[in-house]
């Protein structure tokens, strides 16, 4: 008998599957809809990290956990044999030149074994190592700016030095490879290791290292036995053994692999991306489930009645929703892995990293079609809960209205109105009327959130860091962020003279920029060992202070020279009003600032210096000192666009006028600043960039490109955001659709029965669209009450201190969103009902539900 009522259980339930068509299709959409969402987020954010990694690993250059730098060839052996080395690649190297094409970025002569190339990325694509004394393996772009053709057996020319013995030779190209400059800013060229022995012939490595000339020196770059985890221990544990100093030996741990940093970023922003998502999710498909299980409340009454329990009941609706799954997973997980995959560029470009193609990542599926059944079962259970527990007595006398307790007869003198039976029916089913509302609202405050960080960028805040101006001139390199910026000496007078005579131009406002050598001494040594107290703290904070001090009273600070790096910047008359309004220390006096003896003093991290002192140093090493008293402080990051990009440490920055760089024999203008006429800066753009055409090393940039560079960023970032608020808010309107149909279309009879006493047509038509209409009210108010909050709180969290969005209110999504869901409320009511008043109300009447 028992066998007899699964069956029938079975075959009811099948049944009623089938025919519940509607439902079916909405819950499909939503889990379609969820996965979607789930597994694009995963594929962006799984990707980012792999890519991410890559990327770092091509930036650091090497494919390895650690590079022993600047060994001798004996301590590079005792290394290379030590049990934890999994694997190395050797170099040596030779020297470094600037001659030449190298003046801009540096070239460097090494050898490299056949693992040393492989392992940095620098193994020739075409032609191979060099064997021949005369042969030579570079990197492309040398060729491109030595005007060669990229083949093999060019005739490449090379000026350098090696301990001080100069040597002018040409070599026979045997192999070349690609690399992207911006990553690698520096040139590498490869000699055989016949002709490094003959270089390198009476050159002691050791020796050549304590001045900081690493002529020779052996670099060894490997990987380590054991987990990433372990890899410090594991290289303290080889320096130990083969008794080598790790500053001396310059070790050096590749940051690529550690993942920590840079994924916290990433699984944070995926776990709020994602849990909202799922809440969401959550509501739709528990929404849609609940109203199904409560139309068919007597179609489970009806199973109870032939023997089905309570579990059979639950297992009924779980079975429904992973026949779902089976098919709604699988094109959510294709539709969302396409989506991440297309935003995935997107994204990367608006990080400013190169897209680097990935295989697909199985715990994308994984981790996504894991998510969504879950959230589809937890959607799922109280539905499933609700209909195991219906008693067939329950479902006789259900009559889709919630349970209430007894009221006080309602009196008035004006009759039942329209309004008041919408208000009522909204609340006769208080949860399914809070599951619209907060489905609803979560995707109208998201698209909030982005809209208006989207809407806070900043032009005028994004452009103070970048440029001053209408046209900004400087040395190529100098746009470069890829490495520190190093006099050029490329901006000459004479073509900053041409371009202030062009139509338009008001001023050609100058930076100089040069290294200023400031003696070790006093405060400057205090300074310099702090600095090198921060270093160990970070690098092992759990040494105590004493053990700090026993290290800093055995360190060689003569490797640092008798003098430290100074940034000195000369500003132009024209920057005095920005050095004054940026003033935080001191009074700014113009008159004396401009006599010569007085700097301002910018960045100081070590607090070397103090208003009031006097501080004493020389634009080059071999220059005369000369002597200033500090005026004041500025704030430096207010002139980073001024700046050189980069901050010198252990060190400082000042700032002097102009004069005292124009009386140096070749004083290097850093950058100009072209300030001119609106209605010229059009003809300018085109004229600017035909007086340096025939000069590469020159390059600009004006206000409109800064502004087409950030605003294509900032569409980028609204393309992403936007694109997930559609969907999240396409579920909550898909939810409030689901809700409105299935809510007239169980109230078929009873919109009947309220015809046959009397309503009209039109005034049931009214009564349906006002619910609607409170539906989208309630949301409103959510939205201008906790969603502005939630939108006021995340912006700011987000804008805070950035350079280029400031926060902004707007009504804008208001204005936008609830004209087209009013709309919505408006003509779905009236939609749904023409369909079921094509029945008479006769017919309406008679009709089971």
């Amino acid at each position: 008998m028992r066998n007899n009522n699964q069956a029938v259980v079975r075959k009811l339930s099948k049944r009623s599957f089938l025919a519940n068509k509607s439902r079916n299709l909405f819950a499909l959409i939503a889990i379609v809809l969820t996965t979607v969402l789930i597994t694009a987020v995963f594929t962006i954010g799984i990707s980012l990290s792999d890519g991410m990694q890559q990327m770092l690993i091509h930036s650091y250059g090497r494919s390895t956990e650690v590079d022993f730098q600047y060994l001798t060839q004996d301590e590079a052996q005792r290394v290379a044999e030590h049990p934890l080395i999994e694997e190395y690649g050797l170099s040596r190297l030779i020297t470094a030149t600037t001659e030449g094409v190298f003046r801009q970025a540096q070239g460097e002569i090494h050898t490299a074994d056949e693992n040393f190339a492989e392992f940095t990325f620098s193994k020739p694509t075409t032609g191979r190592l060099p064997e021949a004394e005369n042969e030579i393996a570079l990197t492309s772009w040398i060729l491109d700016a030595m005007n060669l053709p990229r083949e093999l057996g060019q005739t490449v020319h090379l000026d350098f030095e090696v301990a001080g013995t100069p040597y002018s030779m040409d070599f026979t190209v045997c192999g070349f490879w690609d690399i992207d400059i911006n990553l690698n800013p520096y040139g590498i060229l490869y000699i055989s290791d016949t002709l490094a022995d003959k270089l390198l012939a009476g050159v002691n490595p050791a020796e050549t290292r304590i001045v900081a000339g690493y002529y020779g020196t052996t670099k060894l770059t490997a990987n380590i036995d054991g987990k990433l985890s372990e890899l410090e221990e594991n290289v303290d544990t080889i320096l130990r053994d083969t008794g080598i100093d790790a500053e001396v030996g310059g070790v050096l741990f590749n940051d690529a692999y550690d993942r920590a940093g840079m994924d916290v970023g990433i699984i944070a922003a995926m776990a709020l991306i994602i849990a909202i998502i799922l809440v969401s999710g959550y509501l739709l498909i528990y929404n849609i489930f609940y109203i199904s299980v409560m139309r068919d409340v007597r179609f489970y009454g009806l199973l109870k009645t032939i023997g089905a329990t309570q579990k059979q009941l639950g297992r009924i609706v779980n079975f429904q929703a992973l026949l779902l799954c089976v098919v709604g997973i699988p094109v959510g997980l294709l539709l969302g892995y396409l989506l991440g995959i297309v935003l995935i560029p997107v994204l990367l470009g608006f990080l400013s990293i190169d897209y680097m193609p990935a295989p697909p990542n199985p715990w994308i599926f994984l981790l996504g079609a894991a998510l969504a059944l879950v959230t589809v079962l937890i959607s799922c259970h109280g539905p499933a809960k609700k209909a195991g527990k219906i008693s067939p007595v329950e479902a006789v006398r259900y009559t889709g209205l919630a349970a209430a307790t007894a009221k006080k007869t309602k009196r008035g003198r004006d009759g039942a109105k329209i309004s008041r039976m919408a208000w009522s029916n909204i609340f006769r089913s208080r949860k399914k009327a809070s599951l619209v509302i907060a489905s609803l609202s979560v995707g109208l405050i998201l698209f909030n959130v982005v809209y208006t960080l989207v809407g806070s960028f900043d032009v005028n805040k994004f452009l103070q860091g970048h440029i001053n101006g209408d046209f900004l001139i400087a040395d190529t390199d100098y746009f470069s962020f890829a490495k520190p910026y190093t006099p050029s000496y490329t901006l000459g007078e004479d073509l900053l003279s041409d371009i202030k005579e062009l139509g338009g131009v008001q001023e050609v406002a100058k930076v100089y920029y040069a290294n200023g050598f400031v003696p070790i001494e006093g405060n400057m040594k205090d300074g310099l060992i702090n600095s090198h107290r921060k270093r160990i703290l970070a690098e092992k904070p759990s040494l105590s202070e004493q053990e700090i001090d026993e290290i800093i009273e055995k360190t060689d600070f003569s490797a640092y020279g008798d003098s430290i790096n100074a940034q000195v910047y000369g500003f132009d008359n024209y920057w005095l009003d920005k050095l004054e309004e940026n003033m935080i220390e001191g009074n700014f006096d113009r008159e004396k600032f401009l006599s010569g003896d007085y700097l301002l003093l910018g960045f100081d991290g070590e607090g070397m210096i103090q208003v009031g002192d006097t501080v004493t140093f020389s634009l080059d090493k071999d220059g005369e000192k000369r002597s200033y008293e500090v005026m004041g402080r500025v704030d430096y990051s207010a002139l980073n666009s001024l700046g050189a990009h980069f901050i010198s440490m252990p060190g400082f920055s000042v700032y002097l006028p102009s004069s005292e760089f124009e009386s140096l024999a070749n004083p290097n203008i850093m950058s100009a600043t072209v300030i001119a006429d609106e209605a010229a800066v059009d003809s300018l753009q085109t004229e600017i960039g035909a007086l340096l055409a025939d000069n590469p090393e020159v390059d600009f940039r004006s206000r409109a490109d800064y502004i087409a560079e950030m605003k294509s960023d900032n569409q980028q970032f609204a393309l992403i955001g936007f694109t997930l608020c559609a969907v999240i808010l396409l579920i909550g309107i898909l939810n409030f659709v689901n809700t409105t149909m299935t809510n007239i279309f169980s109230r078929k009879q009873e919109l009947a029965m309220l015809q046959s006493v009397g309503m009209t047509a039109k005034q049931s038509k009214k009564m349906l669209v006002l619910e609607s209409i409170y539906y989208m009210s309630m949301a409103l108010l959510v939205f201008v009450t906790a969603g502005y909050g939630v939108s006021y709180f995340a912006v700011n969290a987000v804008t805070q201190g950035s350079a280029a969005y400031t926060y902004q209110f707007s009504f804008s999504p208001l204005v936008f969103c609830f004209p087209i869901l009013l709309l919505l409320a408006y003509a779905l009511p009236i939609r749904v009902y023409k369909n079921i008043s094509k029945d008479s109300v006769v017919q309406r009447l008679r009709e089971n539900e």
